[in-house]
Parts: structure tokens; sequence; C-alpha cells
């Protein structure tokens, strides 16, 4: 069998904690070690170890970034993404890769153009998250994570042997302890959070925009007291300091939870939560939402075409544009939380449909199948 080389580039990894990140680090555990392929990740912080390289970079949220990018008429993040694409340059030139597998389009047409300029061959293939709208004319194939983004890059005439539909994959174990009451009680207690009133999760970048985690706030104030204690964990933001006061001001000190979590503590919030609710009103997937259902939460989003596609019957929708939507179901939901054989039943959907033993071989192939294409854009 012959090997096919693989590169994993993620500016933000080790730095950044979104859904781009966490899909290039689990890609690369959940592939390395694989007959016939050789899987590289390269970073743009965190520390280096075997086949992963820390490159430098200027990061998107400092104060370089920002006043490069002024002069280049570009955002911070796209000087985060071009700093670190100098530093992959010479692993390109000198590694030779087969396949270059990536999640943003701006270190894509960098990739693109770099290829064109100097006669390599290596294939891109874009993992399309965010997502991106077709058409794709530079990249060679394009991983599509929903079926909503499928059908509309086949329409815009995306061809068949050029995109494959292809979850992402999640380092989900086979297994989900049963709850026990006292070690719950002891692992809220280290993580801060109250011993004996349901706990609501909401994970994403802290923000009022696109993660709409403001709304989040209102609608549970608008429940009755004792309200479940609110824990909202993600990237923060430059606007995270108002969601704190909004916070503040409308659940009351001691009533929620607002902070950034390194990568590996996440799943010991998702343990011992009892409901999680993703209030955006679109996502390219949703990581978060099967990070939750693995854990055997329930899962309230708002009800469009992909939480229904990532979810199925394990979600709760309703129209979370709409004031007290969300408040209606939190009352419904909340009053179930301590169904075991709910919990586990959503753990063994979510592994049978995501986990990295379910989607292995397809990652295989589809790496392997955009190996052997033809440059589609040299």
């Amino acid at each position: 069998m012959t090997t096919t080389k693989v590169f994993l580039p993620c500016s933000g990894l080790g730095r950044t904690r979104r859904g781009y990140e966490s899909f290039t680090q689990e890609c690369f555990e959940a592939l390395r070690g694989t007959p016939g392929l050789d899987v590289r990740l390269f970073k743009g912080g965190g520390t280096a170890a075997d086949n992963e390289t820390v490159l430098w970079n200027l990061p998107r949220a400092s104060a370089l970034a920002r006043g490069l990018g002024k002069l280049l008429r570009r955002d911070a993040y796209f000087v985060e993404q071009l700093t670190f694409f100098l530093g992959l340059r010479r692993h390109l030139t000198a590694e030779r890769p087969d396949v270059v597998l990536f999640s943003d389009g701006n270190l894509g047409n960098l990739l693109w153009r770099w290829r064109r300029k100097h006669g390599h061959c290596y294939r891109l293939l874009l993992s399309n998250g965010g997502p991106l709208s077709p058409p794709f004319p530079r990249w060679d194939m394009v991983q599509q994570v929903a079926s909503a983004c499928f059908e509309e890059a086949k329409r815009a005439g995306q061809p068949d042997d050029r995109q494959v539909l292809l979850p992402y994959g999640f380092a989900i174990p086979d297994h989900l302890p049963v709850r026990d009451a006292t070690a719950t009680v002891a692992l809220r207690a280290r993580l801060g959070l109250p011993a004996a009133r349901p706990v609501l999760l909401s994970v994403g970048a802290l923000n009022a925009s696109h993660k709409r985690m403001d709304y989040v706030i209102t609608e549970l104030a608008a429940l009755p007291p004792p309200r479940p204690f609110l824990a909202m964990l993600g990237q923060w933001e430059a606007g995270s300091d108002g969601l704190a006061a909004l916070a503040g001001q409308s659940l009351g000190l001691g009533n929620f939870l607002l902070r950034s979590v390194p990568p590996a503590a996440m799943r010991d919030y998702y343990a011992v939560a009892d409901g999680f609710v993703l209030a955006s009103l679109h996502e390219g997937f949703g990581r978060v939402f099967i990070e939750a259902l693995s854990c055997g939460l329930p899962c309230l989003a708002h009800d469009y075409p992909v939480a229904r596609e990532v979810l199925a019957a394990d979600g709760i929708y309703g129209d979370l544009r709409q004031p007290g939507a969300l408040a209606l179901l939190l009352g419904l939901t909340l009053a179930n939380y301590g169904d075991e054989p709910a919990r586990q039943l959503r753990h063994r959907h979510a592994h049978a449909r995501f986990s990295w033993d379910a989607l292995r071989d397809g990652y295989f192939d589809m790496l392997r199948r955009c190996a052997a294409l033809g440059l589609a854009n040299p």
C-alpha cells in the first residue's frame, strides 16, 4: 500500500477555542498511525510534539496583527493566517505533502497561490464547516459536513467527484458512565457549580451576536425562581464583559458562570450539566451539539435544517427568534433532567453517527480519493 502524506494546518490551534481547532486536533489524533497515511499537524500555538509543529505567527488578538491589518486593509485574522503560512511554506517545499486538509478560507487561498507559483502538486481539501459558499474553483475537493451545503454546491456546479458528504468526527467513548450523585456533587464543587440546582450549559464564543448568549440570559431570567444555573463557556471576546454585566443584572450574582475553559476541561462541564442550549440561528455544523449529545444532554436549538440534520430526533427545537420560545422549552425540558435511560440513549446515537470509530474509514477514503485527483486549477 502506498502512503498518502497529509498536512493538517490550523493557525488558531493551541490558542483559540473554536470548532476549527477542535476538529483539526481530533482529526490528527484519530488518523495518525493509520496504515497508508502519514499525518502531520501544524498549529499556531502550544507546544511541539511527535508529528506536531508550532509555526510562528501574529495572533489575531494581538495589537501587531491589528496594526498590520490596517496597513494591508485586511482584518487581524487574515494577518494571523498570512504569518502562519509564511512558516508553512518551507514544510510544503521540503516535505511535499499529497493532501493539505484545511478549514480556513484565507489559508486555502494562500496555499493555492503558492502551489500555482511554484509548481507544487499537493491537493487542497477544504473541510467546509464554516461554511463557505460555492463555487470552489481553487480547491481540489470539498468535505461538506452537512447535506444542505452539499446540495447547494451541487446546484452551483461542483462536480460529484470533487466533494464528499462526511460529517465531523468526534472523540466519543463507546461507554457513558451512569451518573453518580456523590461524584457529580464533588465535581460540581471543583468547577464552581451548585450542588443541587439544574445546570444549563451553553458553549461557544461568548458574544451577543452569532451565538446569541444574551438571548439565553434573557429567556432564563423570564422563568420563575428557582431557575436553573447558567454556565456559559467559550472564547472570550470584546463584548464578553457586557455579556457578564447583563447576566449579573438579569440573573443575579451566584446564578451564572461565564468563563473561557481549556478544551481538555470541557468534558467535565458536559458531564455534570443537565441541559444544553445553542441559541445561534444558523451553524455550518455546530460541533458543540455533538459534544453535548455524546455526554447524554438534552439539546435545545433553533429550528433550522442543519440543526435538524445533526441532532435528528434527539434535538429539542423551537423558533428561538421569538421572545419566550426558549423559556417555554426550558421549562418543559429541565423538568425531566434526571432521566438516565434517555441520557444513555443520546450518547449511543451520537457514538453511532459521529464517533471516529464510525467515521475513520470515511476520512481515510476521502483523503486517498483526493490524493488521486488531478489538480482542479493548477
